[in-house]
């Protein structure tokens, strides 16, 4: 009896979304109180609950995409501003930074809203053409994991050059070198970096 008068309390107090006040809640549990049969059935419903929420606090958090995190990031909001400005066509393709690729991910190197005030007038006045490759030469397409891109010395961007991997790497006073940490996104890593990576400046990878 106290299952049945727990399954009919889960039924009356969890709707189909599986979302309840709580002065519903309090509500239901008084009203069981009342008979000597419910308590039983309260025991039981508090040891489901607690399981529940205990179950979902191990489920992992979804994570923002690459997009999202441009956008939310208060350091970056010169280039995710200058990001959305470019049109999908163009003489290179534009990466999709809000969906998920199927066996690597996109790697954003993205540099901060101070590293643009400290370019140099030449790089801020660069014509349209010249403006969109630099933007897309900091965006990487790669299927090695974070452990392994991050030992490399350099990775190949989605503008074909050559980016060296120093400039997501701190030197410390000991002279060990650590990779800055991430911001992870569901298709992909966000770099923050503190220069403006010049197309002009990288070499071309072979074919």
């Amino acid at each position: 009896e106290a299952l049945e008068m727990t399954q009919a309390l889960l039924a009356r107090v969890l709707p189909s979304d599986a979302e309840a006040s709580t002065q519903k809640i309090v509500e239901t549990v008084k009203e069981t109180m009342q008979d000597p049969r419910g308590q039983a059935a309260v025991a039981s419903m508090a040891v489901l609950a607690v399981t529940i929420a205990y179950l979902r606090s191990k489920r992992p958090k979804k994570l923002p995409t690459i997009r999202q995190i441009l956008e939310e990031e208060p350091d970056l909001t010169y280039f995710s501003g200058e990001w959305e400005e470019l049109s999908d066509a163009g003489p290179w393709d534009k990466p999709n930074l809000n969906h998920s690729l199927e066996q690597s991910s996109l790697i954003v190197f993205a540099p901060t809203n101070r590293a643009f005030q400290l370019a140099s007038p030449k790089t801020m006045n660069l014509d349209k053409a010249k403006w969109r490759k630099l933007l897309i030469t900091h965006v990487a397409q790669t299927s090695l994991p974070q452990e392994d891109l991050e030992r490399r010395a350099s990775v190949v961007c989605c503008t074909n050059l050559i980016v060296p991997l120093s400039i997501i790497k701190d030197t410390f006073s000991d002279e060990t070198v650590q990779a800055r940490r991430p911001l992870q996104a569901s298709n992909g890593l966000v770099y923050l970096i503190d220069e403006v990576l010049m197309p002009d400046k990288l070499s071309i990878a072979s074919a």
